[in-house]
């Protein structure tokens, strides 16, 4: 996302501070070609696992990490002499770290939500720390940036803190150019495809089961889903993800168009019952912008009170079944696959949406309108 919105601009006018090495040649992810830069990741301490005392083992850890990544970014921003940080939601220490540089090197912070900080980590620890340091940056931003309006809300609501919404942008001229070089499917015609790309986790689990409930109740349909993800195929059947399912393996972006183009839907899931539903109510999945601009009817199965539910809904771009019901999820997939006169009027409701809520230019003019500079005069 973050290379959409900066590829463009001349590299020496940025650079990317990381607490993980740079990949060269990643085949899978575009790169940015700016200066990368390496932060400390370090352990301090590893006493503290018994008598309860985890807790103070993490907390120490946190707060030295803290110390030692903002010192280490600020003396980068300083010689680099930027004129902002922008810090992303990531590592526990990645925002507060940020945020205590921009004090010492004298600069803007701004806070970039891809997910919700506080709600982001499963080990309790980790959730509490950042549930405690997040109050103490968020309300300290020059600006917040977040990926949907339901986080936005959210944010508003505890902290009393406005943000500004960037979808996850996606450059709809390139993905159409992508979609015109594919090939035709040689497939058996007679066989459904449902098609998710990405990876699969506790946030979907139970959503997938439901799919493959739906499916067996779907007679006389030959239904197959088909999934493009890196994911040990034991993990996926030990979550009960198993039966007229087909993994491929991770595949480049640059093949995605081309796979979902091909499907007959295109299935964007969200779990019901998982360890993070602040973050399945707040997540804004990346492959959305491509899904609209694919061309193909999208199934959306997730809580009602999701993001992504409520985008769907709001904008009729696609089939919304929000309960947790297989036989719900079946009347669905029947819809789709019976009403082609509904399917175009989504499908065209939906490339409208990717071009006017996705699109990279208007992105790009936002994310540089927020930090108060111009293409010409970025420094971050």
């Amino acid at each position: 996302m973050l290379a959409r919105l900066l590829g463009d601009l001349d590299p020496a006018e940025y650079c990317v501070i990381s607490a993980r090495e740079p990949v060269a040649g990643d085949a899978f992810s575009r790169s940015l070609p700016g200066r990368h830069y390496q932060v400390p990741h370090e352990i301090f301490t590893n006493r503290g696992h018994r008598y309860g005392l985890s807790f103070i083992r993490e907390s120490i850890n946190f707060l030295l990490g803290v110390r030692a990544r903002a010192r280490r970014i600020a003396e980068i921003v300083k010689s680099e002499k930027c004129n902002a940080i922008v810090a992303c939601s990531g590592d526990l220490e990645d925002l507060p770290a940020a945020w205590l540089a921009s004090r010492r090197a004298k600069v803007p912070f701004f806070a970039y939500y891809f997910d919700y900080y506080s709600h982001q980590f499963v080990a309790p620890e980790k959730r509490m720390l950042a549930r405690l340091v997040e109050p103490r940056f968020i309300r300290r931003t020059a600006g917040i940036i977040t990926t949907n309006e339901i986080l936005t809300d959210d944010l508003r609501s505890r902290y009393g803190v406005d943000s500004t919404v960037l979808h996850l942008p996606c450059d709809v001229d390139e993905y159409e150019r992508l979609v015109s070089g594919c090939a035709e499917d040689d497939a058996n015609t007679q066989e459904v495809s449902i098609v998710y790309t990405g990876a699969i986790y506790d946030a979907h689990f139970d959503a997938f089961r439901n799919l493959l409930r739906a499916i067996e109740t779907l007679k006389g349909k030959k239904i197959t889903v088909h999934i493009y993800a890196a994911q040990d195929p034991r993990e996926l059947a030990a979550n009960g993800i198993d039966g007229p399912v087909v993994l491929h393996n991770h595949r480049p972006n640059s093949e995605m168009p081309c796979v979902q183009r091909r499907a007959d839907i295109l299935f964007l899931a969200l779990a019901f019952n998982s360890p993070y539903p602040a973050i399945v109510r707040t997540a804004a999945p990346s492959k959305l912008a491509e899904y609209l601009a694919s061309g193909r009817p999208i199934l959306c199965h997730a809580p009602r009170d999701s993001f992504i539910s409520w985008y769907f809904r709001k904008h009729e771009c696609g089939v919304v079944v929000d309960e947790d019901d297989p036989a719900r999820l079946a009347k669905g997939i029947e819809l789709i696959l019976s009403d082609a006169q509904l399917c175009q009027r989504l499908i065209a409701n939906a490339y409208e949406r990717a071009r006017t809520d996705f699109n990279i230019a208007a992105s790009r003019a936002a994310f540089f309108q927020l930090l108060g500079l111009t293409d010409s005069s970025v420094s971050v």
